[in-house]
């Protein structure tokens, strides 16, 4: 009889596409590729009472949760049936209101092990729980992937008519605390409608951008490309010439290191620490639209950036760990 892993993953997969559920997708694919034994089960597909199940059957569960109150509630349900709780922290620590800040203090320090994704992060959660890790969310692809051909048009046709091509990203519509669009969607459509020599993708996987725009009545310039439907962003990448990152607040942006390994240019707002080779910008309307301006003067060739691999990191945070 097969033994029963010790190790539960519990998190969601592709649908929706966005940094988080690539990062797991890409995460099981590399655990199975070199044959590390665990179970995972999909909170977004399971019910409460299946989900409740296998955190009993396992010693040692990794979530990822975004929501503070639910990532609160699992570590104190799991150290009440005496499990060891990991969970990683996708997000910037800090970056709520009061309450679900003091909630996230809660959770490290009752947590076995909290691991965060940016060095701001970790110094704030190591205070709390000596056993914090970080641990970068970037995983390069584990298997092919491609788009349509109708995307692969669109995106051909804006390479035929403009110069430059800049691709952004939004997994969904995200306001933060204080009212603000989280990924800078609008203020990038508005720079480029001045933009006539270069052109903008926008990669809105969930479709909730182009609703969001739409009843914000703000008309797409034929300039600006807006993919509304699943499709791979790094296929989008592989076809562009920069990568804007032009957020209010961030975690350990996997496109960012996409981009980096890729080869490209990545420009971004420096609201949190980002890796060797990003171009940062201050988050002010003013210095974002001379810094993407400047960009298409730069003839510098940008070589492949080598990155550490996560799930690498966490395979061997695994072996060491869940024993």
């Amino acid at each position: 009889m097969k033994q029963r892993s010790k190790l539960l993953i519990l998190a969601t997969t592709p649908p929706p596409i966005g940094g988080v559920t690539i990062h797991i997708q890409r995460l099981l694919q590399y655990l199975n590729n070199n044959g590390y034994e665990y179970t995972f089960t999909d909170f977004r597909r399971s019910t409460k009472g299946d989900i409740l199940k296998q955190i009993r059957q396992h010693r040692f569960i990794h979530f990822h949760i975004y929501h503070p109150v639910v990532r609160c509630c699992f570590v104190l349900l799991g150290t009440i049936f005496g499990k060891r709780m990991l969970f990683t922290l996708h997000g910037n620590l800090g970056r709520h209101n009061a309450l679900y800040n003091l909630l996230d203090q809660l959770a490290f320090r009752i947590a076995y092990m909290p691991i965060v994704l940016n060095q701001k992060s970790f110094e704030k959660g190591r205070k709390w729980n000596k056993r914090t890790q970080m641990i970068g969310a970037f995983i390069p692809p584990q298997q092919p992937e491609e788009l349509t051909a109708s995307i692969q048009a669109a995106v051909a046709g804006m390479r035929a008519k403009y110069a430059g091509i800049y691709a952004t990203n939004a997994s969904t519509v995200s306001i933060d605390k204080a009212g603000n669009e989280t990924y800078q969607v609008t203020l990038l459509v508005n720079i480029f409608r001045k933009m006539k020599d270069d052109a903008l993708v926008i990669s809105d996987a969930s479709g909730r951008y182009k609703s969001f725009l739409q009843q914000q009545g703000l008309e797409i310039p034929a300039n600006v490309l807006l993919i509304s439907e699943p499709h791979p962003f790094f296929e989008i990448l592989k076809r562009s010439d920069v990568f804007l990152r032009i957020t209010t607040t961030d975690g350990d942006s996997l496109s960012v290191k996409e981009a980096l390994f890729l080869g490209k240019q990545v420009l971004a707002t420096d609201v949190v620490n980002r890796p060797a080779g990003t171009q940062l910008v201050a988050l002010n309307e003013w210095d974002i639209a001379d810094a993407i301006g400047k960009m298409r003067h730069d003839n510098t060739v940008y070589n492949r950036h080598t990155l550490s691999n996560g799930g690498e990191e966490l395979l061997q945070l695994y072996k060491k760990v869940v024993a």
